[in-house]
């Protein structure tokens, strides 16, 4: 009796295997083994797997969590026959281990790897650790030498693929391996004196050395820095650098920010902070200064109301010393809220702001030396403590021949002025954001859209909701049903998308 062979999963026709292999209840790792098995599968399965991701032939933009076993989507990607037209990378790490440095190291290698094979890459964003994480914060000469070479080849490699916006995000590894020398410990009492003497007879006041880093010394002697490395064919196109981690803003990765401010194009330059840094802003800020001539727009942000004061207390009049020395800037971002009534430090010049955010104590202390002549909107930073000071920009506002726009920026957890403000200042907003406060649940819907009643003459409303909060589709039926129309508002944008408000008795519906 003749015997036939059975018959295969290669067997089957194409159409077969992808309706089997869509099918939900085939497991995601099983899609990525049958992708790596030969080269059929690989082009039925990869797809399939990549659309569980998000990815899709025509994206441009990929999101990476990887993971310590490195079945991930890096993995496939890096597999992957055909390459996708890559625009923008998101990156998380995984959380390195507490105990050493040489895990991470792989993963930043598996980056580096597959981002050499791209032609190309606009925008990446680095997420080198949980938020709050200080784990790997010191090292030994060999942990430190490993570290810096592994993420200067990651920069490098990201820069030379013409990347126009990269975005560090939390971790601090290796950032505790230096200590900051103040100058008067690196000279004696008299050569302190001779450079005093000297300066007097010059006509000069005694100029105080910048402060330095050097090495904690029961982790080692090597001073070890991030270089940046010369462009082998084009120059680098970097134009916008957004730091919200300690990697870069201490050394070793110090060396290697103040080189691309240097060298890359950058007009665009973000400093965030964050509570689990203790980064030495006095002595950080005039470096970062000193590099960054060409940058036209400065945004300083705060991870959360006390970051800044956390993070080695930050006075205002560093923050203005900073703003002072980029006189290019045209538009200012500042979050930072004062912790005293008034704010003291050098009054500032800006001929060519034209956009300034801030809260109101920062925006009247700007206004103070002059009015700068381009300046086009104002945006209010609202904080309770600042009511007194929302009042005397109002007036200040209005005895200016032409006034700029102005917008004013609340949080959820605020609830309205317990006392009346300026109507002359309530009159003048015309755009309203409304943005729900971290860690804070969102409980009174009609409270927060109140907000909206406060400024009459508000023309455009912008509100950020959590889509993936519980009750979000009610929360915002609630929200668009308790803000009323008024002769200048009828729709509101959330989270991007276009609301109609409802008419007495109708539903709202989206544009």
């Amino acid at each position: 009796m003749a015997t036939h062979p059975r018959a295969g999963i290669l067997d089957l026709p194409t159409e077969t295997l992808v309706s089997i292999l869509e099918n939900p209840t085939v497991p995601t790792s099983t899609l990525y083994s049958l992708a790596v098995s030969c080269r059929r599968l690989h082009f039925v399965a990869l797809p399939i797997y990549f659309s569980r991701h998000g990815l899709t032939p025509s994206s441009k933009s990929i999101v990476i969590d990887m993971r310590t076993d490195r079945r991930d989507v890096l993995a496939a990607l890096q597999t992957a026959l055909l390459i996708p037209n890559t625009e923008e990378i998101t990156c998380t790490f995984p959380h390195p281990s507490c105990t050493s440095i040489f895990p991470l190291l792989t993963h930043l290698t598996r980056l580096e790897n597959y981002l050499s094979r791209l032609p190309s890459v606009r925008h990446v964003t680095l997420c080198l650790d949980t938020r709050g994480s200080v784990c790997l914060a010191v090292g030994d000469d060999k942990a430190l030498r490993a570290w810096t070479t592994r993420m200067k080849s990651l920069l490098n490699c990201i820069l030379e693929k013409q990347c126009e916006c990269l975005t560090m995000m939390y971790g601090g590894q290796l950032t505790k391996s230096y200590k900051l020398t103040p100058p008067a410990t690196r000279r004696g009492p008299i050569m302190r004196l001779l450079s005093a003497i000297s300066c007097v007879l010059r006509g000069r006041t005694s100029e105080i050395p910048p402060p330095t880093f050097s090495r904690v010394s029961r982790q080692g002697h090597a001073h070890i820095e991030m270089s940046l490395r010369p462009p082998l064919h084009h120059s680098y196109k970097l134009a916008s650098l957004e730091i919200h981690s300690a990697i870069l803003i201490l050394p070793p990765g110090l060396s290697w920010t103040l080189a691309v401010l240097r060298t890359c194009p950058t007009i665009s330059l973000t400093l965030g902070c964050h509570a689990e840094a203790a980064i030495p802003w006095s002595a950080v800020l005039p470096l970062i200064a000193s590099a960054a001539t060409h940058v036209t727009s400065l945004t300083l942000s705060d991870g959360d109301s006390d970051s800044w004061r956390y993070s080695d207390a930050v006075a205002e009049a560093e923050i203005l010393d900073f703003i002072s020395r980029l006189p290019r800037l045209r538009h200012l971002s500042i979050s930072h809220h004062s912790q005293t009534d008034f704010v003291e430090g050098p009054l500032l010049n800006l001929p060519d702001l034209e956009t300034l955010r801030a809260p109101a104590k920062l925006i009247l202390h700007s206004l103070r030396r002059s009015v700068p002549p381009k300046i086009q909107s104002i945006c209010v930073l609202w904080s309770d403590r600042d009511l007194v000071s929302i009042g005397l920009l109002a007036a200040a506002l209005s005895a200016l021949p032409s006034p700029p726009r102005v917008s004013v920026s609340v949080t959820s957890s605020m609830y309205r002025p317990a006392f009346p403000i300026a109507p002359s200042f309530l009159e003048r907003v015309g755009a309203l954001e409304i943005t729900p406060a971290p860690y804070v649940p969102l409980t009174d819907i009609t409270e927060l859209a109140a907000w909206v009643g406060v400024f009459p003459r508000v023309r455009h409303v912008d509100v950020a909701f959590d889509p993936k909060s519980q009750g979000f589709h009610a929360d915002l039926a609630i929200f668009l049903g308790a803000v009323k129309v008024t002769a200048v508002l009828d729709k509101i944008k959330v989270n991007g998308r276009v609301y109609n408000l409802p008419h007495a008795g109708m539903a709202p519906t989206l544009t």
